[in-house]
């Protein structure tokens, strides 16, 4: 999944590099730009792969038993035959739409992961107040999740943090459960590495702080996780690996990015995505005249 992620990060690195300089409503005009590209092919597959005679087929069967309940709706014996017919074309119906789409689900669950991690977060805000006056929780926490059978080794973990991060909470383990806090706040402005230790283990976690017009990473998102399907979501980083005593790490800190004309936050990105895609693709239906 590592390698896919990655192929993926440089293609869309590539491909959305004209949209960089684009303030403002630049977010909705690349997810505009996106979905237009991408829900014409996602339609031409479905046609392509799809029993096209199939699915008109057994949209005119439903009809014409809806119509045979109603004509003979004071025949008790012709309405419930009518009735069962059309759950099983309706079932068949459903079917036939259902297959080609479990393979289009793949490309659209990366192709809005990309959108979200690179439109959904803004940087970390630099602290500006004196760090002795914040009080608990005003901080960005850091949160580490062993993997199953390493809880306790919670215990032994290290966090050494980069130039842009300050630490306003020792580091806070809990061997029952595996897990680890600390509260940080950010210091400076940059892009670096969070550095997780245990004994000889090591990992990292990205984290950019400072403000937009600061940000030097196209692609930010707050946790690094260890599963297959956690890393179809969150594909900036690399997951852990399987021999790895780290399961997950979130910095519960990152903001909402503020989003012209549309909702901020990742949220935003992947309604917008989903309401401008099914828009196109309903346009694209009736324009390759597609049976669905």
């Amino acid at each position: 999944m590592d390698a896919l992620n990655g192929f993926c990060n440089q293609l869309f690195n590539f491909l959305l590099a004209p949209f960089d300089k684009l303030f403002g409503i630049g977010a909705l005009i690349t997810i505009t730009v996106v979905s237009l590209v991408f829900m014409p092919l996602s339609m031409l597959f479905f046609k392509r792969f799809s029993s096209q005679k199939g699915i008109a087929a057994a949209k005119g069967k439903i009809k014409g038993h809806v119509i045979e309940i109603r004509i003979y709706q004071d025949d008790l014996k012709v309405v419930v035959k009518a009735f069962a017919k059309v759950m099983y074309y309706n079932a068949k119906y459903l079917f036939l739409n259902f297959a080609p789409f479990v393979p289009l689900s793949i490309p659209f669950v990366i192709v809005a992961a990309q959108l979200v991690v690179r439109f959904g977060f803004a940087p970390i805000p630099v602290e500006e107040r004196d760090l002795a006056m914040l009080k608990a929780g005003q901080g960005v926490m850091i949160e580490v999740a062993m993997a199953p059978g390493h809880e306790a080794d919670a215990l032994e973990l290290e966090l050494i943090l980069p130039p842009t991060l300050t630490a306003v909470s020792p580091l806070v383990p809990n061997a029952a459960d595996g897990v680890a806090y600390m509260e940080v706040v950010a210091t400076s402005a940059g892009a670096a590495d969070i550095k997780l230790r245990i004994g000889d283990q090591t990992a990292l976690k990205r984290v950019v702080t400072g403000t937009e017009s600061e940000r030097s990473e196209r692609l930010m998102q707050p946790d690094r996780v260890s599963s297959f399907w956690s890393a179809w979501l969150w594909p900036a980083e690399d997951t852990f690996g399987s021999d790895s005593p780290f399961g997950h790490v979130a910095l519960k800190g990152y903001p909402d990015r503020e989003l012209a004309g549309m909702p901020d936050g990742p949220g935003g990105v992947f309604l917008m995505f989903l309401l401008i895609a099914f828009a196109i693709g309903g346009a694209a239906i009736k324009v390759f005249d597609i049976q669905i």
